[in-house]
């Protein structure tokens, strides 16, 4: 059998705007729902955490008794992926510094997305976000494994850049791997701002220095970039199929919660708006499966990236048949540690 490299990535987070969305309904539920279908087939997850929601969320579970039964529910299901094989890493959205909570109705509000990116930030402020969520993260985490490796990262947004700010916190926090990179994409707005297309979008994993855009062999740090598929989004196939899916129960995800609202600074939409599609979960439609399993054969390392918050019965179902496939064809690796750069 043909070796090939398949990770299952997932940025564990609520709705980042005005309505963050329930802790059950964006995180726990769909979570364990994927999580089965993983585990039927003895794939390892990779779930980024938004340690930025968490170090907000301990600061209130005293006073909100709703708000700590949350906290508590999300330390037992990472502990509990952790056990089963999984791995948990930071994800941060620095925004959630101005978010606003919400006593009667459990949630937050954030709306102020002015400090969406690191760069927002001063340098103090920048260290002080970042050693807080780091140790959000670890207190969630310090009674699962005591020889848990938290080394790996991916930045809210994909916003990775300018990796200059970066360095310094992955260098004091032992951080030498990132996952934020979705090859060939560029996005220039108010929330969203990354240029990332010197990387191909079928990369495979590399080593960098000074930039997360410029390949070194002996690089300091590792990235694992996400995969993307070309593909006509403009197709009748695929809007038939999307209009219906998004009408019946079946294709629609539960989560609860709003969006971030992005503003293009640009004129033009990059040609990876118009031609390619990032691999996904909640992306995953029968109409796709095709086309999944051709980029499989044609190249050795695929990344997905997707969101518990917004994976709908049909997208499982869908992985399911994936999973199914390939490992019928090939040795699947879905470890990250085992994957040599």
């Amino acid at each position: 059998m043909k070796k090939k490299q398949v990770l299952f990535t997932f940025d564990y987070e609520l709705f980042l705007g005005a309505k963050s969305g329930s802790v059950n309904n964006c995180m726990i539920v769909p979570t364990n729902k994927v999580v089965e279908r993983l585990n039927q087939y003895g794939v390892k997850g990779l779930f980024f955490v938004d340690c930025s929601y968490l170090y907000r969320q301990e600061a209130i579970i005293e006073q909100n008794s709703k708000a700590k039964t949350d906290y508590l529910t999300i330390k037992n299901q990472l502990e509990k992926l952790i056990e089963e094989g999984h791995y948990i890493y930071p994800h941060i959205h620095p925004h959630w510094i101005d978010a606003i909570y919400n006593v009667k109705l459990n949630e937050w509000n954030l709306e102020n997305s002015s400090k969406y990116r690191i760069n927002s930030l001063t340098i103090d402020e920048q260290n002080q976000h970042f050693d807080n969520a780091m140790k959000a993260l670890n207190n969630i985490l310090k009674d699962a494994n005591l020889h848990y490796q938290i080394d790996a990262y991916r930045a809210g947004g994909w916003c990775i850049q300018p990796f200059e700010l970066f360095a310094p916190l992955f260098d004091k926090h032992k951080i030498t791997t990132d996952f934020s990179v979705l090859g060939g994409a560029y996005k220039k707005g108010n929330t969203l701002n990354y240029d990332f297309q010197n990387i191909e979008f079928n990369a495979s994993p590399y080593r960098f220095d000074e930039s997360v855009n410029i390949k070194s062999k002996n690089g300091k740090y590792n990235e694992f970039p996400i995969s993307s598929i070309l593909i006509n989004k403009n197709t009748l196939a695929n809007k038939v199929i999307n209009k219906i899916l998004w009408k019946i129960p079946y294709g629609r995800n539960k989560g609860n919660g709003i969006g971030a609202v992005f503003k293009n600074f640009s004129n033009t939409p990059s040609n990876y708006d118009l031609s390619k599609e990032m691999v996904s979960i909640e992306l995953f439609t029968i109409n796709k499966l095709k086309t999944y399993r051709k980029y499989l054969e044609q190249n050795n390392y695929m990344q997905f990236i997707s969101h518990p918050k917004m994976i709908s019965k049909h997208n499982l179902d869908v992985l399911s048949l994936f999973l199914k496939k390939i490992n019928t064809k090939y040795e699947i690796e879905s470890d990250w540690r085992k994957i040599k750069i």
